[in-house]
């Protein structure tokens, strides 16, 4: 299996894109990004179309379109995640303006997402400014800022309340939406939620003996209290339902294959661009899928992997979890998909000369 990882690493290298060679050889290789070859294409990568599309959205004072949650080029938050996927350094001046513009960010209550994300934070659900310090970490701001430290407390004090609940009812009622059945909030419970797992697993300056135990412990209480819940989503009740951003407590621990996604081919996309995070992350839970790496090698393995993938999949994928910017060769498109495995293969903590 270590020979088919190699070979796929000289392939991709050979034939991929600039933003795909350069994200393995500094994310899988890890080659310094200062040599001559890395720095040449560096510079390739801000002259692909999509890269120059997302800077020509940022606005004179550094912004990033025009709201702080939405789609590509006009969600800040996309469009960051976008340009990092590409391989855009956080060192690049424009970056740094919009660290800059989100740190000094004065007129948030004009944001169209500032309503609803505000009804979340005030329900204790990681909204508004739980993305707006998550962004500020996604572009290496200092984690003394003042919009970073306020939301890992919110998040700390998440999984402390969540110590005090045995049951969804503790934190929860019961409920129907558009016919289907639901639950909402209790206004001032505290259940972590996706925002507040995600910020503590991006950030170090929490982590004391104390606090990682503390949220290790409500961690495995909250999948505990979840484990058999079917009640539907959950909601945060302001006058109306809004939808909040629930973790997934259940997620299945099955070996994974392509034809999983037959049923709903854009889980294929978000699976594929989960993969390909750009996103750098300091696990704190022991929550992986343990047939997750032997899934990723079992795809790898097949040398019709590209083949299996059905019409429908590959449209998803290229709509939403691409980073290659021509599909005009078969080799490009093989590319595309291998690299999200590969990367993640590389996090894994497994030793490819077992296999």
């Amino acid at each position: 299996m270590k020979n088919r990882y190699q070979e796929l690493i000289k392939f991709v290298l050979a034939n991929a894109s600039p933003n795909i060679q350069y994200r393995v050889r500094k994310e899988i290789l890890k080659e310094s990004i200062n040599t001559p070859e890395m720095l040449s294409l560096q510079a390739q990568i801000l002259n692909l179309p999509k890269v120059k599309k997302a800077f020509a959205c940022q606005k004179e004072n550094g912004f990033f379109g025009s709201v702080l949650h939405g789609v590509y080029f006009d969600g800040f938050d996309s469009t960051v995640d976008l340009l990092k996927r590409n391989g855009v350094e956080l060192t690049d001046p424009r970056m740094i303006k919009a660290q800059e513009a989100l740190i000094n960010w004065k007129d948030y209550e004009k944001d169209h997402f500032y309503k609803a994300g505000n009804a979340m934070d005030e329900h204790g659900r990681g909204g508004f400014r739980a993305i707006w310090a998550e962004q500020l970490v996604e572009l290496g701001a200092n984690e003394s800022v003042s919009q970073i430290t306020e939301q890992i407390e919110i998040a700390l004090n998440a999984f402390r309340g969540a110590l005090e609940y045995s049951s969804p009812d503790d934190f929860s009622k019961k409920a129907t939406f558009r016919g289907e059945p639901c639950r909402y909030y209790i206004k001032g419970a505290t259940f972590p939620a996706a925002n507040h797992i995600r910020l503590l697993e991006k950030t170090l300056s929490w982590r004391t003996e104390e606090n990682l135990s503390m949220v290790k412990h409500s961690y495995a209480h909250c999948k505990e209290i979840m484990k058999d819940y079917h009640d539907g989503v959950i909601y945060v009740n302001c006058g109306h339902f809004v939808g909040p951003f629930n973790h997934n407590w259940n997620t299945p621990k099955n070996k994974i294959s392509i034809c999983d996604f037959d049923a709903h081919p854009i889980n294929f996309a978000w699976f594929m661009k989960g993969l390909c995070s750009a996103s750098v992350i300091y696990p704190v839970f022991d929550d992986d899928n343990p047939y997750f790496a032997e899934s990723l090698l079992a795809m790898i393995d097949d040398g019709h992997f590209v083949d299996s993938i059905s019409d429908e999949q590959l449209r998803m994928f290229k709509n939403y979890a691409s980073i290659a910017p021509s599909w005009r060769k078969k080799e490009s498109i093989a590319c595309d998909l291998y690299f999200p495995i590969l990367l993640a293969l590389s996090k894994v903590e497994i030793n490819m000369n077992q296999k």
